[in-house]
């Protein structure tokens, strides 16, 4: 089947280059014919260019040359991609296969893939993680959707030759069916929001006493051992560049309001929305510390109201980076937990989620070493994460309580840090004050509330002067 890719700025000219740089002819196409020619022209002498075919016009010119082929879609998530796939769905043979490359949200993927396969189409909702350098070198690749028939048959052969690789090994598998891929990959990015507001909230501790130059260092040091990361190491360099305006450091100049896409939303909404509730409080504290950080004016005129300011103190940064792999262990464990009852709750099959870990260990934004660690101690009967982890806990969650302590002493908001430690407490926790709170409920709402001493649901007669009980 021949392969066409719809959608050519930066990410989908890169796929498109990574296909053809692995010898598969790639139909490139974009909604503005300009755009096409562009990619074309600057890609057209390289080793690969002979297999990059520009085709310009509407939708179904592309489809009158691809024929009942492959079509990636690597455009905007959310209407623009939903039209397209639709617009695709009433142009392809019966037997084509659809794939929406983009960063979609899985229910409208589920959408599209029961339209999809009403006509006949394959449809998969595929996530990819890497940026631009790992659309165009080797992403980490989540594929959803269809059968895993139809992706053995149509999508592996090229998934795996433009994926990462790891071990020796491709960082792509079929996850599941109706929206897996896609949901997968928001937790990936639900995960990789935590990652990042911890590896901050590290150097906002540091940055207290330390230059940017030295954090940088502490950084490339941790790399080199257990939480050898690509973020850690992006870390590094980021606070190593200097600014090209100034003789100082470009972190320093760099405005503190941090963005967000959307997928850090999902995944908080989608843990609320699963039967029973899903807690992620270190993805819940990553999403509130970026919209915080987003109201820049509202902080600096209550900064100047409510005068709670920062205290500098030496910190012993191999106790910091243990407090901080140990967190890291909780938000993993908190995104493993909601993909394996997500799988539940949504019908995309059973997880496999060691599999899920060896994909991402090369290409996608939250490769990590402990990958290896989790990809090879996960079992199916695993009540949490944090099990393989126990002796790693018991040795670190001592340097993790004294640095959400320092954050207490120097002011410093911990928000990820201390939700990690309390998330590792309330999931190891034999007994909660939950009691107090079914018992209020009870009293004025007639809830019920069960018992430690006998089975069944009972309710106090609260208001009454005898305070009956019934069951």
């Amino acid at each position: 089947m021949k392969l066409a890719l719809i959608g050519m700025g930066v990410m989908g000219s890169n796929l498109a280059q990574n296909f053809a740089d692995k010898g598969f002819e790639i139909h490139i196409y974009n909604r503005t014919s300009e755009k096409t020619i562009q990619v074309y022209e600057e890609n057209k002498d390289r080793p690969y260019g002979k297999n990059l075919i520009p085709v310009t016009g509407e939708l179904k010119d592309l489809v009158k040359k691809v024929g009942k082929g492959i079509y990636f879609i690597m455009i905007q998530a959310g209407q623009p991609t939903i039209s397209v796939a639709e617009n695709l769905f009433s142009l392809v043979e019966k037997g084509s296969v659809v794939v929406d490359l983009a960063n979609s949200r899985f229910q409208g993927t589920m959408m599209l893939e029961k339209k999809a396969a009403e006509l006949g189409i394959n449809f998969f909702g595929v996530g990819v993680s890497g940026g631009e350098e790992g659309a165009r070198y080797g992403p980490s690749i989540m594929v959803g959707g269809a059968t895993p028939e139809a992706y053995d048959n149509y999508l592996k052969e090229a998934l795996e030759k433009v994926a990462a690789v790891a071990a020796g090994k491709p960082c792509v598998a079929y996850l599941g069916n109706h929206g897996a891929g896609h949901f997968v990959k928001m937790v990936h990015n639900g995960i990789e929001y935590a990652d990042m507001q911890l590896i901050a909230e590290a150097y906002d501790l540091m940055s207290s006493s330390m230059e940017a130059q030295e954090i940088a260092d502490v950084f490339e040091s941790w790399n080199k051992g257990k939480l050898d990361s690509f973020l850690i190491q992006i870390t590094s360099e980021v606070l190593r560049q200097s600014d090209p305006r100034t003789k100082g450091q470009l972190v320093d100049k760099i405005l503190d309001r941090a963005m967000m896409k959307g997928t850090g939303t999902w995944t908080i909404e989608s843990s609320l929305g699963i039967d029973g509730v899903v807690a992620i409080p270190s993805i819940y504290a990553a999403v509130a510390s970026r919209a915080v950080s987003s109201q820049k004016k509202e902080r600096v005129k209550l900064s100047k109201l409510i005068k709670l300011k920062k205290t500098g103190q030496p910190i012993d940064t191999k106790s910091l980076g243990d407090a901080l792999y140990i967190a890291k262990i909780s938000c993993y464990a908190q995104g493993f937990e909601l993909i394996k009852k997500g799988y539940a709750q949504f019908g995309f099959g059973r997880p496999d989620m060691s599999e899920i870990a060896k994909i991402w260990r090369a290409g996608c934004i939250i490769r990590a070493k402990f990958l290896d660690e989790i990809s090879e101690s996960y079992s199916e009967d695993q009540i949490s994460l944090l099990v393989p982890f126990e002796r790693q806990i018991y040795t670190g969650f001592k340097q993790l309580r004294k640095v959400c302590s320092l954050g207490i002493e120097t002011n410093t908001p911990l928000l990820t840090f201390d939700s990690s430690r309390n998330y590792i407490l309330l999931k190891t926790a034999e007994k909660l004050p939950a009691n107090l709170i079914q018992g209020q409920r009870d009293y004025f709402g007639a809830h019920t509330y069960e018992r430690t001493d006998k089975k069944g649901n009972y309710h106090l007669n609260w208001h009454s002067d005898r305070k009956e009980e019934s069951r």
